[in-house]
């Protein structure tokens, strides 16, 4: 198998479409319509052509190798519709399978209002998360959204980052589209093309590839009138480079490079494998709380940065691109591989040798998971009946098996190291995570300084610079070691030692600032986007944090919040994929879609939310980011900013996913003292959030109940509608009690409160009554209600019409229904007394 030929056809198959980004932005000439048909049967094609020859040096597009000038990316890359030899039909095997598992035929909402040859150019990318939809869900989405053309890296901008959120069609015009396009067109030359200079085809295929996402992932790969145009160009083309590398691999290695054999989808050559790195929650928060927000930093970025270098590291150890990395966030990738003997073996040898070392240097605290699954042609084209998800759930299932038997092949060549079995040391603890340290007294072990420096180096970084020399970088102290990698974390841009591969790590980067121009002329630098949860300067202690609450209580809240239901969003959510006449939804099931909705999750929590803490003058320095990516996140911040945070979390969330009802947020708020050991804080929110998940809400009219959709605060789980009305009233009474001769009305209505509660309790002793619902009917009528009455009407006995309006909108609430459900406002007085109290202390 040969690794150049290798190299080049990943890069062919990625950039085999460029021709109709190109023609849509009307950036290239219409050739002769008997010439392009003769050539390469479809002008998009011919287009790709002439766009590589603006974007790429010649000498590149047109390099010969293993001696055939026939075999190079220009020829490889717009030949795929007409292929000539056995590389070109890899592409064009690739660009099929890979067609044949995204496309689906529209339907009548999703027609856009434009046609002829002007639909190319008019036709912006439709939002899968508007399309997809739960059983259980309260009603299916409604209408298509579409998304703008423009970077990617408005997601973590901070002024701007609602440009990434989808539109309805009618906000979307098919006239600013084509502006868009060829905007966006300039902008992707201009991105490729730093300081005039060309990017290099092969020494910077990571950077170019990365550029292409920037500027592709809101293009649809198709905008025939007949199919559904929501996948990406940038996914199609990421999904054929990752196929046609594993056919050459795969057919090289087996010596069977020839039409036949190629053309057999029956055979399971390739390979879904998946990494998960398990433990995560314990390492992060297994800490104390000295100079813990550094450490809790540090440990979050490491995760990051592992799951990345292993990716890049198991894909590399095969020769292969990062366009075989499916997916890497929230300490997990997934990989496509080719299906050979000799990749098995190599990938046990990886995961043995990863693991080896998590344990020497965590002590068992981190572990690698890893399980595969082989997959054929017919299984990517839903010919054979089976579905990508069947697929990822047996790799899930795969992966729990593996969990079970952690350190199981350690245990037979290193008995003593897995169970300690030495004498003769002396042990201690580590001061901030508690782990067993070989030392005679109490100290910060190594692990966890690296950790804290690590922290407080990301407070002002802007690049993170990883290679596997620790001498690439000249002048630079202060580095990490993540495997066999060094890492620096620097403010400005490296100065390189000569002839070193480094790549560069652009935290939060986007658009122009992806490429860093004094960089791109060393052919050994490679630059992408890294996406940080937070790493704006917020150098405090968490008792700091808790002094920042405003009012006498200074407190520290902890906010842990997740998607609902995501497992069900990729297997149910794409199996009832809302289209207007398909009734075999399972071909939605396919790599674009899965690894679109992975990313796009990714980008909200990863890049939306932290710019959104960051817009809002009064959270910038009250609230922080300590995690968020994948789907979920952890908050700390002044326990009287973090309610509100969290609503507008869960507001900017379903603007995100197109009000589209299956996709839900639940979380859990805990309040503690700024001293209390962060590990126990991030637990207690944990089980708030799971008791937030394991809530079921009735609303009346409805005949079924709403599970999860919930958040938990002061210990009571309520729906999301519910708590928004209790904040709205919270607001208006605490503003109400500021008034020193309204404050004594806060005692009254805590004795209601107590009054409920205590009839609640003494109908639940009884015998008579066996439902919930028996006892809140009994208790409608008990001796809280008259009191209610009774202390309302006196305290606002000869006070003037404000003091009665208040008055009246409080006892609706209490006996009313909250926000449609079944719940009355009296179950909630005693949390809206306390909370009022707390912010007026």
């Amino acid at each position: 198998m040969n690794r150049e030929i290798l190299q080049v056809i990943a890069i062919s198959a990625f950039l085999h479409d460029t021709g109709k980004f190109a023609e849509r932005a009307q950036a290239v000439e219409m050739g002769n319509r008997d010439m392009v048909e003769q050539e390469y049967r479809y002008a998009h094609a011919h287009h790709t052509e002439l766009a590589l020859k603006l974007l790429f040096a010649p000498e590149e597009l047109q390099r010969p190798f293993d001696g055939k000038p026939e075999l190079n990316v220009l020829n490889l890359a717009a030949r795929h519709h007409k292929p000539r030899n056995i590389y070109e039909q890899i592409i064009t095997q690739a660009d099929r399978i890979a067609s044949g598992h995204e496309r689906a035929t529209g339907d009548d909402s999703s027609i856009y209002d434009t046609g002829g040859r002007e639909r190319k150019r008019q036709t912006p990318l439709l939002s899968i998360l508007s399309r997809i939809h739960l059983k259980n869900s309260v009603a299916p989405p409604e209408g298509d959204w579409r998304y703008r053309i423009g970077h990617a890296g408005i997601a973590a901008g901070a002024g701007s980052f609602e440009e990434f959120f989808p539109v309805r069609k009618d906000e979307y015009t098919y006239d600013q589209v084509e502006r868009d396009y060829r905007h966006q067109w300039d902008s992707f030359r201009a991105a490729i093309r730093p300081g005039g200079q060309n990017l290099h085809l092969f020494e910077h295929f990571p950077t170019i590839m990365a550029v292409c996402r920037e500027f592709q992932w809101c293009l649809p790969a198709s905008t025939r009138k007949e199919e559904l145009p929501d996948v990406s160009l940038y996914d199609h083309q990421k999904v054929s480079a990752a196929l046609a590398s594993c056919l050459y691999y795969y057919h090289a290695q087996k010596d069977t490079l020839a039409e036949q054999e190629l053309f057999d989808r029956c055979q399971e050559k390739f390979m879904l494998f998946c990494g998960d790195i398990s433990g995560i929650q314990k390492f992060i928060y297994q800490i104390s709380s000295k100079g813990a927000y550094r450490t809790l930093k540090g440990k979050s970025l490491y995760i990051q940065l592992l799951a990345e270098v292993l990716a890049r590291e198991f894909v590399e150890a095969f020769g292969l691109s990062e366009a075989n990395i499916l997916y890497a966030s929230g300490g997990k990738f997934y990989l496509m591989l080719p299906n050979l003997p000799e990749v098995e073996s190599e990938l046990g040898r990886l995961r043995d040798s990863v693991n080896t070392e998590l344990f020497v240097k965590y002590n068992g605290d981190l572990y690698l998971r890893a399980g595969y699954r082989g997959l054929s042609a017919r299984d990517l084209t839903r010919e054979s009946g089976r579905t990508l998800y069947q697929t990822w759930d047996q790799l899930a299932r795969q992966l729990v098996y593996r969990d079970r038997q952690r350190y199981a092949e350690l245990a037979m060549d290193d008995y003593d190291s897995l169970f300690d079995v030495q004498s003769g040391r002396k042990l201690t603890y580590c001061t901030v995570c508690h782990r067993t340290v070989n030392s005679s007294s109490p100290v910060v072990c190594g692990n966890c300084k690296d950790m804290e420096e690590m922290g407080r180096q990301l407070g002002t970084a802007r690049w993170i610079a990883i290679a596997g020399n620790s001498s690439a970088l000249r002048g630079h102290g202060g580095s990490f070691a993540i495997r066999s990698h060094t890492v620096w974390l620097l403010r400005d841009l490296p100065n390189l030692a000569g002839g070193e591969r480094v790549l560069l790590f652009g935290i939060n980067a986007g658009g122009r600032d992806l490429v860093p121009a004094p960089v791109v002329g060393n052919g050994c630098v490679n630059s992408v986007p890294f996406i940080i949860g937070s790493s704006h300067r917020f150098d405090v202690t968490f008792d700091e944090i808790a002094q920042r609450s405003t009012g006498g209580f200074k407190r520290l809240g902890i906010l842990r919040m997740d998607v609902d239901s995501l497992g069900k969003i990729f297997s149910e959510g794409l199996e009832n994929y809302q289209h207007g006449f398909i009734e075999d939804t399972t071909r939605f099931h396919s790599l674009g879609r899965i690894t679109t909705l992975s990313w796009q999750l990714s980008q909200f929590f990863g890049a939306i939310l932290p710019a959104m803490i960051r817009r809002n003058p009064d959270w910038h320095e009250r609230v922080t980011v300590v995690y968020s990516g994948g789907d979920d996140l952890f908050l700390l911040g002044a326990w009287d900013a973090l309610p509100e945070v969290a609503l507008e979390i869960r507001k900017k969330f379903a603007e995100f996913s197109c009000h589209n009802r299956s996709f839900c947020l639940s979380g859990g708020m805990v309040i503690t003292r700024g001293d209390f050991p962060i590990y126990k804080s991030a637990e207690m929110a944990g089980e708030a959030e799971a008791a937030a998940k394991a809530n079921t809400t009735v609303f009346r009219g409805r005949e079924s109940s709403c599970e999860k959709e919930s958040l938990t605060f002061f210990d009571t789980p309520m729906h999301w509608q519910e708590f928004e009305a209790l904040t709205d009233m919270q607001g208006r009474l605490t503003a109400f009690l500021e008034q020193k001769e309204n404050y004594p009305l806060l005692r009254r209505l805590r004795d209601i409160a107590l009054s409920w509660h205590g009839s609640l309790e003494r109908n639940r002793r009884r015998q008579d009554y066996k439902t919930l619902r028996e006892i809140h009917e009994q208790i409608e009528a008990d001796k809280w209600r008259w009191r209610m009455v009774y202390a309302l009407s006196r305290f606002g006995k000869g006070r003037d019409e404000q003091v009665g309006s208040m008055l009246e909108g409080l006892q609706k609430f209490i006996v009313g229904q909250v926000a449609g459900t079944e719940r009355t406002g009296i179950e909630l007085l005693g949390l809206l007394s306390r909370w009022c109290e707390l912010r007026l202390r």
